[in-house]
């Protein structure tokens, strides 16, 4: 699944952790995991509702009253040690990377010399790993993100008053499209700069797919808008363009009351409906011994409830049972196919480096007609050696 980040209101690692919360993600286990790696912590929730809608807080907070001084090395130390899927430990480590690069080049020190007593290093450690354990929670495999916005102004920090964008934030933010938002408060902070540095794969102008949730997290200041963060899916014909993995319902009753003439109609119907891609019949010996089988449907997810409808239409059945399953498809597209002399509509794609055309049965079936030829003779149909 992709997931695109608007972060036009800004964007810091609070309010990513928030949006996540509010698309259900559950850092309860996280929480437990930390605390057995030696960081006790406690990571609250909270629905909020501001002008941009309703979204959730987090807050976090650690159960010592005072916190060690940790240096980059520390916390990495911390996400090596907690329970995590790998891909969650490599993005934390590469998103604590790029802020602890960012703040030696903002402080013209050496990394391992960078602490992190702005936000607090619990702050920071939660919000990182936390982010990239929900990613991991939703099945996020590309995250995209709008131009981040451009703000002024100027804080107060350990080091006196500094201009905004933040010294680490600006050197973050090099080489990422922004946008003037007339903003004088810091909308990036380094940790939000961090994760988008980190984790974006491409900056566009919107998503573009099949909007799924949304998610608004909103920071600790009273900011009317927040980060607004959305499930985006791709079109099948996307999928089928590019390859990979998409989602599909199997729908299958078994059957031992229809008439041979009632189940060919029943399978020739559902096959010739644009909402099936695939029927099968799986003959078999049911109940009391009767002549039986699985008719077995496949369809997308999109297009369940009208299969459901033509299955139960055509066979009558008092039951259907519906999973959901992931397909991995190849890079397909229309392609041409020259048989036997013959221009012939058909699939081309591809496998391991190589493409393949395959010409579609329907095509070679008329063209055989027109021969008076069965299908195999223009398969096996070969030159003579030497021609």
């Amino acid at each position: 699944m992709e997931m695109y980040w608007d972060c036009a209101n800004g964007i810091s690692g609070d309010m990513t952790l928030a949006a996540l919360a509010h698309l259900g993600v559950d850092f309860a286990p996280l929480v437990e995991r930390l605390a057995r790696a030696g960081v006790a912590c406690v990571v609250e929730c909270r629905e909020e509702d501001r002008a941009g809608g309703p979204g959730f807080c987090v807050d976090v907070r650690w159960k010592e009253e005072e916190q060690p001084l940790r240096h980059p090395a520390d916390i990495a130390a911390i996400f090596q040690r907690v329970d995590v899927a790998e891909r969650v430990r490599v993005r934390a480590l590469a998103v604590l990377d790029a802020l602890a690069q960012a703040e030696a080049y903002a402080h013209r020190i050496p990394v391992e010399q960078v602490h992190f007593h702005e936000v607090g290093a619990v702050d920071t450690l939660v919000d990182i790993l936390g982010v990239c354990w929900g990613l991991e929670e939703l099945g996020v495999e590309r995250v995209t993100a709008s131009p981040l916005p451009w703000f002024g102004g100027s804080i107060e920090c350990a080091h006196g008053r500094i201009p905004l964008p933040a010294p680490a934030t600006a050197r973050l933010m090099q080489g990422k499209p922004v946008r003037p938002s007339g903003a004088q408060t810091e909308l990036v902070t380094p940790t939000g700069a961090a994760l988008a540095h980190a984790l974006v794969d491409d900056f566009c102008e919107g998503p573009q797919g099949r909007l799924g949730r949304l998610g608004t997290g909103y920071g600790s200041r009273p900011a009317p808008a927040g980060l607004r963060i959305w499930e985006v899916r791709e079109t099948p014909a996307e999928v089928q363009a590019r390859g990979g993995r998409e989602e599909v319902c199997q729908l299958e009753c078994h059957l031992d009351h229809l008439s041979g003439e009632e189940l060919g109609r029943a399978i020739e119907s559902l096959a010739a409906s644009p909402a099936v891609l695939d029927v099968l019949w799986l003959a078999g010996t049911g109940k009391k011994n009767r002549p039986s089988g699985a008719l077995r449907v496949l369809c997308l997810p999109a297009a369940q409830e009208e299969a459901l409808c033509l299955l139960f239409r055509h066979t009558h059945s008092l039951g259907v049972r519906m999973q959901r399953l992931e397909r991995a498809v190849l890079p397909r597209a229309a392609g041409v196919a020259l048989c036997d002399g013959e221009r012939m509509p058909a699939k081309r794609y591809e496998l391991e480096g190589r493409t393949y055309v395959r010409a579609e049965a329907d095509a070679l079936g008329r063209h055989a007609d027109e021969r008076g030829l069965g299908m195999p003779a223009l398969r096996f149909a070969m030159p003579e050696e030497g021609k």
